[in-house]
């Protein structure tokens, strides 16, 4: 008896690493080929919008390699549904899921093996996302291929560049290279009580040491009730709460941050007395995203029927794909309705998940009374 329990537990296990390998290298295809239309539709873009300018094509190359962090981050859920979809229809066409259950496994058994499965993609999904996408962004941001002259030059937004609150001073910056270095600088420091204009500082350039701005060629101008006051310094150091950290915030945006760096930035922008809507709803995205991909995978075997007959599986792997791709624009619509409306953002992150478990539900419910 211990012997056929051994052979069975042996059968088991190799039924697992079965399933577990093949829906893995299902996914990592189906992953694979998306990521590669995108490189190659986002390179032939990048040339053309690059033969204006003295780019060529290996800066192209390398400016489209550096998005697909983002693109394999934004891809996952849609890859790990198809792709676990594909899987168990090639075993449900091959009659491979008959001779499975007929050694023993049930369908907790593959609820396992499927859980592997999306704890790993997730775990992976949760690295690309933290590690990086951030890295990537960072380093496309160091491109520039307009000119040689402004290479350096990772920020101007707007013409007026960055404006940015600190506690009682609103700082405007010009420019700002990837060494932090920075030009055009313009403070504007607030009386407490009033909340108006008490100086106004204007440096040429600067350089950020953690949280300490050292100011070049400065010139100050000192406001009060009946008079002005101006005075020129070579050199001045201001003690801010704008480091580095936040200025990569500023700089590669919200969505392209991690988890603890959007975390920093809301106490910065809390204490400062600014909203952070949007920063914590980015956050509560990241969660969704990650029990997103968990779910796709485990609800798959929905979708494929396991009768052993070949033409309905392919059938049912285009409306699990479709499930799945309606399931991302509905996210999309209900963050941008929620964003507008100011809903929590476990609302609209939590609601189309909810919404598919209903629905794969329905569909087991109606095969098992079939």
């Amino acid at each position: 008896m211990e012997s056929v329990l051994g052979v069975g537990e042996i059968c088991m296990r190799t039924l697992r690493k079965y399933i577990i390998t093949d829906t893995l290298i299902g996914i990592a295809s189906v992953l694979g080929l998306f990521v590669a239309l995108f490189f190659i539709f986002d390179l032939v873009q990048a040339i053309s919008d690059g033969g204006q300018s003295s780019a060529g094509v290996g800066v192209a190359a390398f400016q489209s390699a550096l998005e697909i962090p983002s693109w394999i981050y934004e891809l996952v859920p849609l890859s790990a549904l198809t792709g676990s979809l594909i899987a168990l229809a090639r075993f449900s066409a091959n009659s491979e899921y008959v001779v499975m259950r007929s050694s023993g496994m049930s369908l907790r058994n593959l609820a396992l093996s499927l859980s592997v499965v999306a704890l790993i993609v997730s775990c992976l999904t949760l690295m690309v996302g933290e590690l990086m996408v951030p890295t990537a962004q960072k380093m496309l941001q160091t491109i520039n291929v307009k000119s040689e002259a402004d290479q350096q030059v990772i920020a101007q937004t707007f013409r007026s560049g960055h404006w940015i609150k600190d506690r009682d001073r609103i700082i405007n910056i010009t420019k700002l290279t990837k060494d932090f270095e920075l030009s055009g600088i313009l403070i504007f420091e607030l009386n407490a009580s009033d909340r108006a204009v008490k100086r106004i500082i204007k440096a040429s350039s600067g350089s950020i040491k953690e949280e300490r701005w050292n100011l070049r060629d400065i010139h100050v101008t000192e406001i009060y009730s009946d008079r002005l006051v101006r005075s020129e310094r070579s050199t001045m150091n201001l003690n801010t709460l704008i480091n580095s950290q936040i200025l990569n915030s500023l700089l590669i945006g919200e969505s392209n941050l991690t988890y603890l760096e959007l975390e920093s930035y809301i106490d910065h922008l809390e204490a400062n007395g600014e909203s952070v809507y949007r920063y914590k709803s980015v956050q509560w995205s990241k969660i969704g995203h990650l029990i997103t991909v968990f779910l796709l995978i485990l609800i798959a075997p929905t979708f494929i029927g396991f009768e052993g007959r070949g033409r309905h599986v392919g059938f049912w792997v285009f409306i699990g794909t479709v499930s799945g791709v309606g399931l991302y624009f509905m996210s999309q619509l209900l963050k941008s309705i929620g964003t507008i409306g100011r809903w929590h953002p476990v609302t609209y992150t939590f609601f189309p998940i909810l919404l598919i478990l209903i629905l794969a539900y329905w569909f087991v419910i109606n095969r098992e009374k079939r």
